[in-house]
């Protein structure tokens, strides 16, 4: 998230400035695209955390995962902290050579009583490996 760049990668629901260099605040349901050449052996890794503040309001938080309109996976999360997601991609799921769309849903989100502010998951960094 704190790549120049990164802004090309996000279609919605994840703030547009990056927080101390590298992190940034998503909402309720941050969806990001990728370009892929191929489609074969590839993971969906992502690192987030969840903070501490926002969880003791929301309790445990379930986070879903799809690929393409496609459930890859759905994490339940009780504990604050950073995360560390890695899960296979089926290439059915993918498309070569063109753009694909990560969503990562998160099931409750955190509002701010003060002025609204809608908090979901702190987004590190995300994307496909081999």
């Amino acid at each position: 998230m704190s790549d120049p760049d990164a802004d090309a990668y996000i279609v919605k629901d994840v703030s547009q400035a990056a927080e101390a260099g590298s992190w940034r605040w998503t909402r309720k349901r941050p969806e990001l695209r990728f370009f892929l050449d191929s489609t074969e052996h590839l993971n969906f890794k992502v690192d987030l955390s969840i903070a501490e503040t926002t969880l003791r309001e929301t309790g445990p938080v379930t986070i879903s995962i799809s690929i393409n309109g496609n459930l890859l996976d759905t994490i339940r999360y009780a504990d604050a902290g950073e995360k560390h997601i890695d899960k296979p991609v089926p290439e059915k799921f993918l498309r070569a050579k063109a753009v694909n769309f990560a969503a990562l849903e998160i099931d409750k989100v955190w509002v701010s009583k003060t002025d609204g502010a809608v908090l979901g998951f702190i987004l590190t960094r995300a994307g496909f490996t081999q």
